[in-house]
């Protein structure tokens, strides 16, 4: 990029001090006079003979100067001209020429070849640099002709403005020369490793600010203004390790993306510090410095007088914003002024002091080179007054708060000590009364446990009666099935008497008048009728076996068992007991079993209670329907079957229904809606807890209130 930007940068209004590839005052006069360089595209050696007049050609303030892109390229050559003249005192000096060049050059004095200074790979694409000393001596003090043949390589470039000190000719006292040089590859590097180094630190710092707290958006701001700031200083020291014009159009481009992204982040900076909103005026700069830096990338570099427009602009701005500042009361809005008045005043100090000593090395011939010292600090203090200003405010502002925080602390300390001591306090009292509540909670529980005794007492009890209760209902039932083999065996024991009886007659007959045929048919058929009484007597002696198991309580034990049999005999007897206690009732049994239904394991005398249950609520819903319903027929149906693996029976009534508003409550223990005295409210509760936690199964109701009800029971096979 153009060095003279950098210079600007560097210690604007510096008078008498040059900035080039090294820092240092241009003393060519004090041992040999030089002219001012003459500059000609193109290439004849006849420009190197002093005798040609080269009043025409370019004159350059400085042969650095010189526009590589404007300059040299279109035919890569080009002609130096300057007229060198020796001081009295210089008269056979030993001098040397120390040329740093980019390309390739002849050195000609006085139309005589002095050198041919040409890189080792020049021709082959590589390095173009050289730095060559040349042995001069000059016998008199008449006028000599230097004339410099040069020649660069166009190599590719990324960007169309790309700068490079094209060669850089020194005539220095021969004992002085190396140290000179070195001397000034030094100041140079160990300028830009500062800056360097402090940019990249800052940068560091605000970045580990901004993660630490990302609700400041200016420390991620001032990040990426620091680390430009570190790229712009850090380029131009890898120019001197470069040797091509892509790599240096590459360090270029860097160095140009950076100053200008720089310069617009810091004005950014302090728009944000300032708290302020951003008007057309920042967008305005803003689109300048990035048309600038588009201009650069894509076209060329722009008029000298107008490379410093965008950063012009920018400070500005930036001194219109911190005006803005400097009339707020806020004591920290005041810094970005302050900060301008601190680079202004270093400015001020570095032209006293820079024509001061011009002033005094005229006067007195001292060298005054070690004043530059003075204008270096000044020039880094000017430098970063203004990004480190705003960097240091946050620090105090966090400096600030950090001490907030620890006043805060220990006033949450101190609190938390008072705190402590109450809560002991507290705790003291809490253990008082928690030893007073846990002798309540002890008596409370006592009485509890009791309640619970009582309650589990009492609902065994309730539990109990539901099934004495069911038992009743089964009485008259019971005692019709029994009434039937009790009625056979009395007649088939009747019978059996009067058999007795006439065989005894047959016996006491005389053996010659017994009819031992007849005897034989007598005794046949008395075997039959007391097998027959034995029968009907096993019969009864089963239905009051089955009483007393669905009296006593259940053994848990399941065994494999016959449906159809178990809801048969269930429904035989639900119907009979219902019309022991209402002569007038009579109802329709409609019975569908699935024939050659698989045995089921089950406690049959737990779904024993179940089908009572279910069958008495049926015929109960029937017999309630058909005291309001005229020529109404009661129906209660029962089917079994067989659904893949789960056996199911269907009872089903065509009775009063079941409300929808209470459905959902049939299953809940003590609800019933029968009126009171006729039922528990324990039966269908019992019932689904026998069906659902006993067997595994489901119960379940379809219902349509004033029509039809059905149960469902459904048992895993």
């Amino acid at each position: 990029m153009n060095r003279r930007l950098l210079w600007l940068i560097y210690a604007c209004l510096i008078t008498n001090i040059t900035f080039g590839q090294g820092i240092r005052i241009t003393r060519g006069d004090d041992d040999v006079k030089r002219s001012k360089w003459r500059f000609k595209s193109g290439d004849n050696l006849r420009w190197a003979d002093s005798a040609y007049n080269d009043r025409q050609w370019k004159v350059l303030v400085d042969i650095d100067a010189t526009k590589l892109s404007k300059d040299i390229w279109p035919g890569n050559k080009a002609w130096f001209r300057q007229v060198i003249t020796a001081r009295p005192k210089s008269r056979n000096h030993a001098f040397q020429l120390v040329v740093q060049q980019f390309g390739a050059s002849e050195i000609y004095l006085d139309g005589r070849l002095l050198a041919v200074l040409k890189p080792p790979r020049f021709d082959s694409g590589e390095s173009q640099r050289l730095v060559q000393f040349i042995p001069l001596q000059l016998a008199d003090t008449n006028r000599h002709m230097l004339a410099v043949r040069y020649q660069i390589r166009q190599d590719p470039v990324v960007q169309p403005a790309t700068d490079v000190d094209l060669i850089r000719i020194d005539i220095l006292p021969a004992d002085q020369a190396g140290n000179t040089l070195v001397s000034e590859a030094h100041w140079t590097s160990i300028l830009n490793g500062c800056f360097t180094g402090v940019f990249a630190i800052l940068a560091l710092l605000h970045f580990l600010f901004y993660r630490a707290n990302r609700n400041q958006s200016i420390n991620r701001t001032l990040a990426w203004t620091m680390l430009f700031f570190t790229l712009i200083f850090a380029t131009p020291e890898l120019d001197n390790y470069i040797g091509t014009l892509t790599y240096i159009s590459i360090t270029d481009m860097i160095s140009d993306l950076s100053l200008h992204a720089g310069f617009v982040l810091l004005l950014t900076a302090v728009y944000q510090y300032l708290h302020l909103r951003r008007t057309w005026i920042y967008y305005t700069v803003v689109f300048v410095v990035a048309a600038t830096q588009v201009y650069r990338l894509f076209v060329g570099a722009p008029q000298d007088e107008l490379v410093g427009i965008p950063f012009i602009l920018v400070i500005i701005d930036y001194i219109r914003v911190s005006w803005k500042g400097r009339k707020s009361k806020d004591a920290d809005a005041r810094l970005p002024w302050n900060s301008l008045k601190t680079a202004l005043y270093c400015f001020l100090l570095i032209i006293v002091f820079s024509v001061s000593a011009g002033i005094l090395e005229s006067a007195t011939h001292f060298n005054m080179e070690y004043m530059m010292a003075i204008d270096i600090a000044l020039s880094a203090v000017a430098m970063f007054s203004i990004p480190v200003g705003l960097s240091l405010s946050l620090v105090r502002d966090y400096t600030r708060t950090y001490k907030a925080l620890g006043d805060n602390l220990r006033e949450v300390e101190q609190l938390s000590a008072r705190t402590l001591a109450q809560e002991q306090e507290k705790q003291q009292i809490l253990a008082r009364q928690n030893e007073l509540l846990e002798e309540q909670v002890q008596k409370r529980t006592a009485e509890l446990h009791r309640s619970l005794d009582e309650l589990k007492t009492t609902q065994d009890q309730l539990v109990q009666r539901e099934k004495l209760a069911s038992l009743g209902e089964l009485t008259a039932g019971i005692a019709h099935e029994i009434q039937n083999p009790l009625n056979f065996v009395n007649n088939f024991a009747e019978v059996s008497v009067e058999l007795v009886e006439e065989l005894n007659e047959e016996r006491e007959k005389p053996i010659d008048e017994r009819d031992e045929g007849l005897e034989t048919d007598l005794l046949s058929d008395l075997s039959q009728n007391v097998q027959k009484i034995s029968d009907h007597g096993k019969r009864a002696a089963s239905i009051v076996r089955g009483m007393l198991q669905h009296s006593r309580a259940s053994s848990g034990q399941k065994q494999p068992t016959d449906l159809n049999s178990l809801v048969d005999e269930y429904l035989r007897l639900a119907y009979h007991g219902i019309r022991a206690k209402d002569k007038g009732f009579n109802a329709q049994l409609v019975t569908d079993f699935a024939p050659n239904l698989p045995t089921i394991k089950l406690v049959p005398e737990d779904i024993g209670r179940v089908l009572v249950n279910l069958f008495n609520n049926a015929f109960y819903a029937v017999q309630e329907k058909s005291k309001s319903t005229a020529g109404f027929v009661p129906t209660v149906s029962v089917q079994t079957a067989q659904d893949h693996e789960q056996l199911v029976i269907r009872i089903k009534d065509n009775g009063i229904g079941i409300p929808d508003e209470v459905r959902n409550k049939i299953f809940q223990p003590f609800f019933t809606t029968k009126p009171t005295g006729e039922g528990t409210g324990l039966g269908l509760s019992l019932s689904y807890d026998i069906v659902s936690k006993g067997h595994g199964g489901a119960l379940r109701v379809e219902t349509e209130s004033g029509v039809f009800t059905e149960f469902i029971i459904t048992l895993p096979d």
